[in-house]
């Protein structure tokens, strides 16, 4: 959201403060119902004003007061130069996210590394 939103005074998002907001949404987590069960029966009462694939995209639009998006933490940039800010919901959401490579695919060394903890890590768990 805006650093000049009225939300951005809040510690946290609950269902309920964002029935009057409008909402930038991923495509991706409506169509999937991701946010129905954090929303509940309110889901209906949203006004989501657009969608969005890509949060840098959507970013725009908030920073030029479209809406609020609703996003996981740490994808847009909060600097000080920057006017957005990033409030988490409360109770958390979480959700799925899927890493898909190439099989026989040739990385860069950087790339495979990354790739290789990535495995290390969830292989742990």
């Amino acid at each position: 959201m805006r650093k000049d939103s009225p939300l951005a005074t809040l510690t946290n998002i609950t269902p309920d403060t964002l029935l009057n907001v409008p909402l930038i949404c991923s495509k991706q987590a409506l169509d999937n119902n991701e946010l129905a069960g954090w929303f509940g029966h309110n889901i209906e009462k949203l006004n989501i004003v657009a969608t969005y694939n890509l949060i840098y995209n959507a970013s725009f639009f908030v920073e030029e007061g479209f809406g609020s998006a609703l996003t996981l933490d740490k994808l847009v940039s909060m600097t000080e130069d920057n006017n957005l800010c990033f409030k988490p919901l409360t109770p958390n959401l979480k959700t799925n996210l899927i890493m898909v490579w190439k099989k026989y695919q040739v990385f860069s060394k950087a790339s495979e590394t990354f790739l290789n903890e990535l495995q290390k890590e969830f292989q742990n768990k």
